[in-house]
């Protein structure tokens, strides 16, 4: 027993063992160290938070005081046991509230605003709860799905096998994507609830959970009806049985079809404000006899491609699949006229397929234009809409009573825009072409993209805090906050 314990006391020696190299060691640890300091911080995310906290009370568009509105009409429908008139009723309220539209979405997205916003509305009938406090919770909702949907997104990139800095990064992509703050916390849209059901879907596509993604695309259908787009180019690109893909479609109106035959005959004019959206479809035409939709034409070219497309395994589909996505939103917002919001769906999928490049930091540029020129159009084509006038319907203008919706001249973004040569003519040019180019240059091939075909040099890891930062600054705070702040400070004698 004495000699075993001498033997066991061996190892406890203080020399190091044979293999240990010292020098070795202190370099890891002196690497570790800096990828660790390539990590997103805490105080970055507390500066974020800051961020958004400050745009979510400062901004918002008249359309979320309207649907604020409108859920709190369908609670008072229930309650009252009037829920199958609540079209007509929003259309009753137009007329005596004044507002520019009734209900146009689907039921489903009202329910959902009902559930989230019962509490309030339950509180408010026992304590008086101000309009604007019922509009900031309804904006809440679309804000929650919004940071839901960087979270889902990160979990899809890892799924992607992205290096780990670029899989710690992805959310402050979205979360600071110039698109995305804009529309949910300047505007107070709600288009993140159909981006986060279809990241989800997204996920679960992936998974190889066909009929899961199925159910889940069908949520997110009754949000915009845009997701039927890569619906069925997903599914043919994993399954070549057309029976089978058109029972998955199916099975993705589950939730679609059932409510929208429930106000059959009662919806208002909720059909006649769909029907001008899906006409849209239709106004840009082939140049040929008959005058076939541009963009419905060539989605039916993507279909019969994906029927065709068999990728050599499940990685080489997964990317397939991101560049699919990328391809149909990005012809959609090409060829059909958009409303700010819904280019929401577009801004992942230019992240993902960027930092999927062997050259990320081209493409990112190329982001940082498409960014630019998407605010410098929306000044164009929403004059006066979407600038300095959104403070009047934050907290400036509803708590402290500062407006600039009532002074004699509102100067808006476009006058500051004019200001340089020929920028209107080259916003279309920024917005469009980094669209084009991703499209050919993102094209999969052999596991890697068409354009790193032209450059087989790995570039080195891109400074990832640069890019989210700097996109954000550059277009975001150049292109709309730095002109919008500056006329609301001239329309309330600042300046």
């Amino acid at each position: 027993m004495q000699r075993k314990k001498k033997i066991l006391a061996i190892p406890l020696s203080k020399k190091p063992p044979l293999w240990y190299n010292e020098a070795e060691t202190e370099r890891g640890k002196a690497m570790e160290q800096q990828k660790n300091s390539n990590f997103p911080k805490k105080i970055e995310t507390f500066i974020i938070f800051l961020l958004v906290a400050a745009a979510f009370f400062l901004w918002n568009h008249p359309d979320i005081i309207e649907t604020a509105q409108h859920t709190k009409i369908l609670l008072d429908d229930i309650f009252q046991g009037r829920f199958l008139q609540f079209y007509e009723d929003t259309m009753q309220a137009k007329q005596t509230l004044g507002y520019a539209n009734a209900a146009h979405y689907h039921i489903a997205f009202y329910l959902l605003c009902g559930v989230w916003n019962l509490p309030i509305y339950l509180l408010g009938l026992l304590i008086p709860v101000s309009e604007f406090v019922f509009l900031l919770w309804t904006k809440a909702l679309g804000t929650a799905a919004w940071i839901a949907s960087g979270v889902v997104l990160k979990k899809i990139a890892s799924q992607q096998k992205l290096p780990e800095l670029y899989r710690k990064w992805i959310p402050y992509f979205v979360w600071l994507c110039p698109i995305s703050f804009f529309t949910v916390l300047g505007m107070g849209q709600y288009d993140s609830l159909c981006l986060l059901f279809l990241l989800i879907a997204l996920y679960l596509y992936f998974e190889q959970r066909t009929v899961a993604f199925a159910v889940v695309m069908g949520i997110a259908a009754v949000f915009k009806m845009f997701v039927f787009f890569v619906l069925i180019p997903l599914l043919l690109l994993r399954e070549k049985k057309i029976w089978k893909v058109l029972g998955y479609a199916f099975i993705s109106l589950w939730l679609y079809l059932p409510l929208s035959l429930l106000f059959v005959g009662r919806n208002g004019d909720s059909a006649f404000f769909n029907d001008l959206i899906i006409q849209r479809l239709f106004v840009q035409q082939m140049p040929f006899v008959g005058g076939a939709s541009l963009f419905l034409t060539i989605l039916a070219l993507i279909y019969f491609v994906c029927w065709l497309w068999k990728p050599a395994n499940e990685q080489s589909l997964q990317q397939k699949a991101i560049y699919l996505c990328f391809v149909i939103f990005s012809m959609l917002f090409l060829t059909v006229q958009w409303h700010p919001q819904w280019l929401i769906l577009l801004a992942p999928f230019c992240v993902l397929t960027a930092l999927q490049s062997k050259h990320p930091g081209k493409w990112l540029v190329l982001n940082g234009i498409f960014y630019a020129g998407y605010f410098v159009l929306t000044a164009y084509m929403f004059a006066g809409q979407i600038e300095s006038n959104l403070f009047d319907f934050g907290v400036m203008g509803q708590w402290f009573g500062v407006y600039t919706a009532d002074k004699e001249q509102i100067r808006t973004n476009i006058i500051y825009f004019d200001l340089i040569p020929y920028l209107s003519k080259l916003a279309p040019v920024a917005f469009s072409a980094p669209l084009l180019i991703g499209i050919v240059g993102k094209f999969p091939y052999k596991n890697l993209q068409l354009a790193d075909r032209l450059n087989h040099l790995q570039e080195p890891m891109i400074k990832m805090r640069f890019w989210v930062y700097g996109i954000f600054a550059a277009t975001f705070m150049l292109f709309w906050f730095v002109p919008s702040g500056f006329a609301w400070c001239k329309t309330i004698g600042i300046l």
